[in-house]
């Protein structure tokens, strides 16, 4: 027992004489049970390295190699006539005016400077729907359904599951949805609404764009309006 209790009291005193210094300031050079990382074999960037001829840690990237982020060319970004095409077309990235008002039709002018410096112009043809209906099928039909009428698979798990939250899955056929004008439409995919999580950064204002035009597309499909019917299809329908 006496060894017991010995043992015990040794241990006790090494305990608080170790953790009784922690948090004092010295100017000795601590003790290290456990260096936690603090000491490694590693280059800082920015350092020194006698490994290379050059001197430099921070290595240049390999010929060929995908470079991360935007990749936008320093000299290009750089240089006193550059001005970035977001600048330039400003509504095209937000879907509003200079006063702040959503844009009612879709932009005139893209993000892409022609050679003389002015914008290429922004056209809803069938490459646009094409590539508005491929990301929809992506990013939208999941909830929205591939018709735009809030029944996609989510609904399903919601009758599965009893999720409250995927109740609030819009159908984009409603009156008022219908009445948003495109630049609103643009901003709900941009920065989401409600549950509806943002996708402004998975896809481009472009891309973004032409799912705008491809929602209006579908609804334009359950609604399209008498005057724009085709008048052979007029007489088919009587």
């Amino acid at each position: 027992m006496s060894r017991y209790l010995s043992f015990l009291a040794v241990a006790v005193i090494a305990m608080i004489s170790f953790l009784g210094f922690q948090g004092k300031k010295s100017k000795d050079t601590p003790v290290y049970v456990f260096d936690d990382m603090d000491y490694q074999s590693k280059y800082k960037a920015q350092g020194e390295n006698k490994f290379f001829k050059d001197g430099r840690d921070a290595r240049p990237p390999v010929d060929g190699t995908v470079a991360r982020g935007n990749a936008l060319e320093p000299a290009k970004v750089f240089a006193a006539d550059f001005r970035r095409a977001e600048s330039l077309n400003p509504s095209f990235v937000t879907g509003k005016d200079a006063k702040g008002a959503f844009l009612v039709g879709f932009p005139a002018k893209s993000l892409t400077v022609l050679a003389g410096g002015e914008l290429e112009r922004f056209n809803i043809d069938a490459k646009t729907l094409e590539l508005g209906e491929k990301k929809f099928q992506i990013y939208c039909a999941v909830c929205h359904g591939s018709a735009g009428d809030g029944n996609g698979i989510m609904k399903v798990r919601n009758a599965l599951e009893g999720d409250v939250a995927i109740v609030t899955i819009a159908n984009l056929h409603t009156p008022l949805i219908r009445a948003y004008p495109n630049g609103q439409i643009f901003d709900v995919i941009t920065n989401g609404k409600n549950t509806m999580m943002g996708y402004g950064d998975k896809l481009s204002p472009e891309e973004r764009w032409a799912v705008a035009a491809y929602v209006r597309a579908l609804q334009l499909s359950q609604n399209c309006p008498a005057d724009l019917v085709p008048t052979a299809l007029k007489a088919q329908i009587k």
